[in-house]
């Protein structure tokens, strides 16, 4: 071999050894991916709403009163609040007051003298020493005399001992007297309302007020887990503010049949406007800057951010009424560390039994 052949060997094992020392080039790291869950932006109707709460009540439109005609000592309550009574039904009995005696007593002496003087005159007048206007004069006030007699037996009770009797089929909603007490004339002893006879009335903030108004469609439902929902319209507005509650007071009929009890406690959404085909998302995909609403879209396996105007909010959905489209991808989860332009990977959404495909 000569000298030339030698060190192209050599030359070859050297470029060898060479290329066994140098590495491969490293493949580039992979761009970390974001876990989302993307739902696309849907069109619904969507209703304003404001919250109140209230408490069932009967009607007092719809409720017969029982009152005192004479003042009058209660003597015996038959009956108590809430319990159900019939027409006729015997509810209370009352005694005359000392005063109303004394008043019976002077009618009834009343009532014979008159009587008496009508029989003199009629004897004078057949003896032609009465006119016929005298006669007359005593008759008339013979009669006005019974009459006022009759009245007062009728209020005060033949006996001395009136039971006043419901005059309707209901429930004893108002009982103001207790026995013993002395009650003066048109004094209202109790209230008989209708059992179906029901409303609700609604506290209402006075800054709210404005907003409010008669014929507006309430949602109502008990505060009781699982309760169904009723619905019902304002029908009157009482703009008073209470001084207890501060509030100011909105009357809403509920339907018949509608299985709330009086006294209930309740909850009301007031519908104050509705917006149709609306462009909706879940609260979820809102996020805050500097109290600016965005989301995120999933565009091309990357975030985007994006700046929407907020409108109404039903339950967990949210108006978005400029900014968005519906059908757009709208990121739902694990957006609250995304960056605008972030590599995402999307996870399905849940089905309605909480399963993922």
């Amino acid at each position: 071999m000569n000298i030339f052949a030698s060190n192209f060997l050599i030359l070859l094992a050297a470029v060898a050894i060479a290329g066994c020392g140098k590495r491969a080039p490293e493949p580039a790291p992979a761009e970390p991916a974001a876990l989302v869950t993307v739902q696309p932006a849907s069109t619904r109707d969507l209703r304003k709403t404001l919250s109140a709460y209230g408490t069932t009540e009967f009607n007092a439109a719809n409720a017969a009163t029982v009152a005192v005609q004479v003042e009058s000592q209660v003597a015996e309550l038959l009956v108590a609040s809430g319990v159900e009574v019939k027409q006729g039904q015997a509810l209370m009995r009352l005694l005359p007051s000392p005063a109303t005696q004394l008043e019976f007593e002077k009618a009834r002496r009343d009532a014979v003298l008159a009587a008496s003087e009508r029989e003199r005159m009629q004897r004078l007048r057949a003896d032609g020493l009465a006119t016929e206007s005298d006669l007359l004069t005593a008759v008339n006030a013979a009669n006005a005399a019974v009459a006022l007699r009759e009245s007062l037996a009728a209020r005060v009770g033949r006996e001395g001992l009136k039971t006043l009797r419901a005059p309707r089929d209901g429930v004893v909603d108002t009982l103001t007297v207790q026995p013993g007490d002395v009650l003066a004339p048109g004094v209202v002893a109790l209230r008989i309302a209708a059992p179906d006879a029901l409303q609700v009335r609604l506290g209402v903030e006075p800054e709210d007020a404005r907003l409010v108004a008669v014929g507006q469609a309430v949602q109502l439902s008990a505060l009781d887990p699982g309760a169904t929902s009723v619905m019902a319209t304002i029908a009157n507005i009482d703009r008073r503010v209470d001084p207890l509650t501060r509030l100011i007071s909105a009357l809403v009929p509920l339907p018949p049949h509608s299985a709330l009890l009086p006294g209930a406690a309740l909850r009301a959404e007031i519908i104050l406007a509705t917006h149709q085909k609306a462009v909706a998302v879940p609260r979820a995909a809102l996020l805050y800057s500097r109290e600016k609403a965005y989301l995120f879209l999933a565009r091309d396996g990357k975030a985007q951010r994006r700046e929407v105007t907020v409108g109404v909010l039903e339950g967990d959905a949210v108006e978005i009424s400029s900014g968005l489209k519906p059908g757009e991808a709208v990121i739902i989860a694990g957006n609250s560390a995304l960056e605008d332009g972030m590599a995402i990977r999307t996870e399905p959404e849940p089905d309605a039994a909480g399963a993922r495909p």
